[in-house]
């Protein structure tokens, strides 16, 4: 990766999460196609941004009791703001993204905040890997609707027996399509807001936590 970054702190919680993040997102646009005229695969441009959903999913994350520490994954990691809320909360993180830049940059962020054996994963949704997960989360990861089955399917694949999804999303238009679409396929589906309670129906543009357990 050769991008030049810009440091951020945000305040989560009552913690300090630091992390870099790209400083220009030209840049990046450029460089991702760049990579797409190569036939790279690693060509995402939006990994490097500071998503709305991602603070928030973080905070909910840093406020919950936690019984053990869960083998988990964060999904579409980005710059892993809210992996790093996971870490400082106990839970034993993976940062998996299919942009291998993005995961380089979180494992990165994620030693800037003390967690220097965070694990790395990358992989596209349409060939996840072997691996299971007891706990896998993500943020502002529905916005292409053609992403949802291969994501379904993801999570169908990766998720260990008993385990659970939770999904933050900032109420865009995408976000109800997929939940429509996770009934279809078997699972079984909770929205709650940014406190972590339980809601019927979040207005537009209004943070949802989404989150899915396979039915028994």
């Amino acid at each position: 990766m050769n991008l030049k970054v810009t440091s951020r702190t945000l305040s989560i919680a009552g913690r300090q999460i630091r992390f870099d993040l790209p400083a220009d997102p030209e840049e990046l646009l450029q460089q991702a196609l760049d990579g797409e005229a190569k036939g790279s695969c690693d060509w995402d441009p939006y990994w490097g941004l500071l998503w709305a959903a991602a603070p928030k999913t973080a905070e909910v994350i840093l406020q919950h009791r936690w019984q053990k520490p869960l083998r988990s994954m964060e999904l579409g990691c980005g710059v892993g703001v809210a992996g790093i809320a996971a870490l400082m909360a106990g839970l034993d993180v993976t940062f998996a993204d299919h942009a291998a830049d993005a995961v380089r940059m979180a494992q990165s962020n994620a030693a800037q905040n003390g967690f220097s054996d965070a694990a790395g994963l990358m992989f596209d949704w349409q060939h996840p890997p072997a691996e299971q997960f007891d706990f896998i989360f993500g943020s502002d990861i529905l916005y292409d609707s053609a992403g949802h089955g291969p994501l379904l399917q993801t999570l169908k694949s990766m998720l260990s027996p008993g385990g659970e999804v939770w999904i933050g999303d900032a109420g865009r238009i995408n976000a109800p399509r997929f939940v429509e679409q996770a009934i279809k396929a078997g699972w079984s589906v909770e929205l709650r807001n940014a406190m972590n309670e339980p809601i019927k129906k979040p207005g537009h543009l209004e943070y949802r936590l989404i989150v899915l357990s396979r039915k028994a």
